[in-house]
């Protein structure tokens, strides 16, 4: 019963924060020197999309808004052998993917959350 307590506030936390508008920093894969401001759409969370290949030579950055559910993906695309592989950091504050703040995913905070809540709890 109380671990169900704790994670329905968890969720309704969340659910709050991110019920309203973010401004977040936005800019395109390598022209992210001076990032404009983009205003999210209801539901959308900040986000630094990261883009490596498989030498190590490439490693660019994107910012803007995302959808919640696109924080928890991963994808790759191989042409000629060429393997490049984008991840997603996200946060849930305004201007919150800036380059100078450390960023912590979505899924990490939650569980950072729970574990604070049950070490009350127990």
């Amino acid at each position: 019963m109380k671990m169900n307590c704790v994670i329905t506030l968890v969720l309704l936390l969340l659910s709050c924060h991110i019920g309203h508008t973010l401004d977040c920093y936005s800019c395109d894969y390598g022209i992210c020197i001076a990032p404009s401001k983009e205003s999210c759409s209801f539901g959308q969370v900040c986000a630094t999309e990261t883009a490596k290949d498989n030498t190590g030579f490439l490693n660019l950055k994107k910012k803007g808004c995302t959808s919640l559910t696109d924080c928890l993906s991963e994808s790759s695309v191989t042409y000629l052998g060429y393997t490049v592989t984008t991840t997603r950091s996200c946060c849930i504050t305004n201007l919150c993917n800036s380059a100078v703040t450390p960023k912590v995913s979505v899924v990490t905070g939650v569980a950072a959350i729970v574990a604070f809540l049950l070490t009350k709890l127990f």
